[in-house]
């Protein structure tokens, strides 16, 4: 019998990242571990049951196409969503045989969306593994949406001088404590570059 909460295993270098992911997952009702290397995500994987891993391309002194390749040997009924900010991994995640690759920034619906989907699949159906199939690896690009809609929130705001910089007909003096409003400037104008 298949615990009441899936048992799922987060593994990236990034702290944050984990904390993130696994708050993100647990708020979904999932029981969450979490690994910062190879050897703890080993570890974990084969202490106790594992529904599903999320993990990273990147581990600290491994890669974790090395890790999943040994954790699909050791148990390869796991599916696995690999999570990267390095573009161009499609051909490998297929060929690996892996079940979601999603790049950072990651579409955060697309990801729970694709956790739900392979729960149930694996679930009922279990998991049969197909290596080399296009069609059988999700693939979600990067989700700068968010991203794009803060910096424009920041863009279209106006922008408000003190009296004495609105007053000063030529560039005003700006003292340390006066940064923010070139960093303001900068940042208002990045978004253009974006569109």
């Amino acid at each position: 019998m298949k615990p009441k909460y899936p048992q799922l295993l987060v593994a990236d270098d990034n702290q944050a990242v984990r904390d993130g992911l696994k708050r993100l997952l647990e708020a979904e009702r999932y029981r969450v571990r979490t690994a910062g290397n190879e050897t703890e995500a080993i570890a974990l994987f084969t202490s106790r049951p594992t529904d599903l891993v999320v993990l990273d391309v990147n581990l600290e002194q491994t890669s974790g196409w090395a890790v999943f390749d040994r954790m699909a040997r050791l148990n390869p009924h796991v599916p696995t969503v690999i999570i990267t900010a390095e573009s161009q991994q499609q051909e490998r995640a297929a060929a690996a045989g892996v079940e979601a690759l999603l790049e950072k920034p990651i579409d955060i619906p697309s990801f729970l969306q694709i956790i739900r989907e392979l729960l149930v699949q694996t679930s009922t159906h279990g998991l049969n593994r197909r290596c080399g199939d296009p069609e059988y690896c999700r693939y979600v690009a990067r989700h700068y949406e968010p991203f794009r809609q803060m910096m424009q929130e920041r863009y279209s705001a106006p922008l408000h001088l003190t009296p004495q910089c609105a007053s000063a007909g030529e560039r005003p003096e700006f003292s340390d404590s006066d940064q923010t409003l070139e960093l303001a400037k900068v940042t208002v104008a990045w978004p253009r570059a974006l569109n």
